[in-house]
């Protein structure tokens, strides 16, 4: 009886480790093969889209031929000896920049490097003087030494013009400052990027004279932390609660636009883009 309980696990256990091996043979061991390319989830990256959107402004530079926008690149797998060509496609549909108003010097992850970028060089064309924007949208293709990294970072966007620069997706805190002050459905404290316009931030700025919260030596009553001093044209909410002081500045900024709208009445202060897009701008009140 013994013997034949033995045979039995012993045959059990054999089954067993074919089972095993069987599984350990079907697992793709990472090689060359699963190396692939994505954008990197910078200060950039919307997580409400899912997509890389970068911004270049020639406001303070209006005189400049062109600009230059680096879309950085993430490596997923190993670093190769030789630079590696990235694949990408222009999203003709989305893309609303003409043809000669771009041109893509590079695409490539260099030689032993984790990182890489696609080099966009951005013409400062009359349109863009005269207040057009334009937008790219690149997604990522498959080549034959790189495959594609997860769906949700594969799409950039990139777009320039001559207006305000946005703050970071990812800032919450100087987008909860944006959403404080103008009125919109979205709760004061949201960090929501959808009810934003360049035509708004432009108010909020010109209105409360903000266009130096990025220097740490103008503000030396505020708390010296890096983290509050990254945009120059947006406050850290955190400074406004305690004190409250986000509802004296959205009464400042409702005083500006109540006197200019009497002053311009045929030609509002509207917004120019976002769910707001046509709408007269408007101070959140308390």
């Amino acid at each position: 009886m013994k013997k034949i309980v033995i045979k039995s696990v012993l045959a059990i256990s054999c089954f067993s480790l074919c089972l095993i091996s069987c599984g350990k043979e079907e697992i793709p061991y990472f090689d060359s093969q699963y190396n692939a390319v994505r954008f990197n989830s910078t200060n950039e990256y919307d997580a409400e889209t899912d997509i890389f959107k970068g911004n270049y402004s020639f406001l303070e530079n209006p005189f400049d031929e062109y600009g230059e926008y680096e879309l950085p690149l993430v490596l997923v797998g190993n670093v190769s000896a030789e630079d590696r060509t990235v694949n990408y496609v222009i999203n003709v549909e989305e893309t609303t920049a003409p043809e000669n108003s771009y041109e893509i010097t590079a695409a490539v992850i260099p030689a032993n490097s984790l990182k890489g970028t696609i080099k966009i060089r951005l013409f400062n064309t009359d349109e863009i003087q005269n207040g057009a924007s334009y937008k790219l949208y690149i997604q990522l293709k498959e080549s034959s030494t790189l495959g594609l990294g997860p769906k949700e970072y594969i799409t950039a966007t990139l777009s320039w013009n001559s207006n305000i620069i946005a703050p970071p997706a990812t800032e919450r805190y100087l987008w909860m400052t944006y959403n404080s002050l103008i009125k919109s459905s979205l709760a004061p404290t949201s960090s929501s990027t959808t009810a934003y316009s360049s035509n708004a931030l432009k108010t909020i700025v010109t209105a409360l004279d903000w266009d130096d919260w990025d220097d740490m030596t103008a503000h030396p009553d505020q708390p010296q932390r890096p983290t509050y001093f990254t945009y120059k044209y947006l406050a850290n909410y955190r400074l406004f609660v305690t004190d409250k002081s986000y509802e004296a500045y959205a009464a400042k900024l409702a005083d500006y636009l109540k006197k200019y709208q009497k002053e311009h009445p045929d030609a509002p202060l509207v917004h120019n883009e976002g769910n707001l897009k046509g709408q007269i701008i408007e101070a959140r009140t308390y």
